[in-house]
């Protein structure tokens, strides 16, 4: 099987999973919004962004820089399904341990949080309760995210597929009859968590149907130093990227009304399914580019991508523009997602086009000057957003989203540029 055709077929596995996990995730957030309203919804988005933040930090791109010292095991003289099953019992555990701090530090960060109990902003009691129940997911995705080292490095995406949808499948049934009975928020959101450790658990069981064999959790702190200082600067890049991404949410959080973290909320949510396709295709390509030795090829590799990154996101930016009224007939309430949606979805292109440079600097090992990179994208970002969203709300949020993206990419480029012309 060629490598184009892998990329292809890896890229397309996603794909359905995405398909699916998104068709999910469509129902489930009409099915929310239907329910609850804008208030409701609104006191969902801010649980669910809260977490979220734990979800990338518990990520830290161990897998990246993990990834790239398997790839270097066939030039050694060792035996490389051993060193991969060595690897990744130490990642699992590293994780594992790394999630349990998080939790307990976004349960502390928690009490620190502000809610005013005249205007009901920021951290509503009821929103708190709902985080303290999610918060044991940051587990469950560490385990996924661990397991998916190992579908990455085999090219099986179709696994990782397998197992986000059968705890996608899980949360969607139960949050079915939960809404039927017309139970409360934090029943749904006790679901998310049933369907986190089903595809945690599923994830763990579809690892050991490939060639590492059976895995053991191993504890070398050695390994685990090592590795956490050299990710330390992807995993700060990642952290510095979420801030600037969902800092509008929770900016809106403190200084709009929940009914507007809500209208915002869905308009947000319905944005982010068209970002799984280029962050699919990276992961594809990624390990295509670690493996090509010459310059050239690596060129090709970028140019092609590109080019298919830019074509898919005007076609995705075209369809979503036109549909974005349909989010009025989920709920009255929701008419006035459309415009922020409408503006979101500009900056699709940028967003494209930024996952392509990012990993391409990955690639070069310039983990250090993206962090640069999104350090300042994510001072700008919360700069623009603390000035115009306590005047002019979510509709800001959204043009400085589009805005802030353009200057990280404007930055890649020019950066990945400057490296393949002179190599430093």
């Amino acid at each position: 099987m060629g490598l184009p055709f892998k990329i292809a077929a890896n890229t397309l596995y996603q794909l359905i999973g995405k398909l699916i996990t998104a068709g999910i995730t469509f129902l489930v957030t009409i099915l929310i919004a239907r329910q609850f309203g804008s208030t409701g919804f609104g006191e969902f988005t801010k649980i669910t962004t809260y977490v979220a933040f734990f979800y990338l930090i518990v990520d830290f791109g161990l897998n990246a820089i993990v990834l790239k010292q398997i790839s270097n095991l066939k030039s050694q003289n060792s035996k490389p399904n051993l060193k991969t099953q060595n690897y990744f019992g130490n990642l699992l555990s590293l994780r594992i341990f790394f999630s349990l701090v998080l939790i307990f530090l976004a349960l502390a960060i928690l009490i620190c949080l502000p809610f005013n109990t005249v205007t009901f902003q920021g951290f509503t009691p009821l929103s708190r309760l709902g985080i303290i129940i999610l918060a044991p997911t940051i587990l469950t995705q560490a385990i996924f995210l661990t397991s998916n080292l190992i579908f990455q490095k085999n090219l099986r995406y179709d696994k990782s597929v397998v197992a986000a949808c059968l705890g996608s499948l899980t949360t969607f049934l139960l949050i079915i009859f939960l809404v039927r009975i017309k139970t409360g928020l934090l029943m749904i959101v006790g679901s998310y968590l049933i369907g986190g450790v089903v595809m945690a658990g599923a994830s763990l069981f579809l690892v050991n149907q490939l060639t590492i064999g059976n895995y053991q959790l191993a504890i070398n702190p050695i390994f685990w130093r090592r590795l956490l200082s050299q990710s330390f600067p992807l995993g700060l890049t990642l952290i510095f990227n979420l801030i600037y991404f969902r800092a509008d949410v929770l900016i809106l959080t403190f200084f709009r009304s929940t009914e507007e973290v809500g209208i915002y909320g869905l308009a947000y949510k319905f944005f982010e399914f068209p970002l799984a396709l280029p962050t699919f295709f990276m992961n594809a390509v990624y390990p295509v580019l670690l493996n090509s030795k010459s310059k050239r090829q690596k060129s090709k590799i970028i140019k092609k991508s590109g080019v298919f990154l830019f074509l898919a996101s005007a076609f995705l930016l075209l369809a979503s523009f036109t549909l974005a009224p349909l989010l009025a007939f989920i709920k009255q309430d929701f008419v006035a997602s459309v415009t922020p949606f409408r503006i979101l979805t500009l900056s699709l292109p940028l967003f494209f086009l930024t996952s392509l440079f990012m990993w391409v600097l990955i690639a070069q090992g310039k983990q250090r000057l993206l962090a640069k990179i999104y350090g300042l994208g994510m001072i700008i970002n919360i700069f623009l957003n603390l000035l115009f969203i306590p005047r002019f709300g979510y509709n800001a949020a959204a043009v400085i989203t589009g805005f802030s993206e353009g200057i990280v990419l404007l930055l890649l480029v020019s950066k990945t540029i400057k490296q393949n012309k002179y190599g430093n």
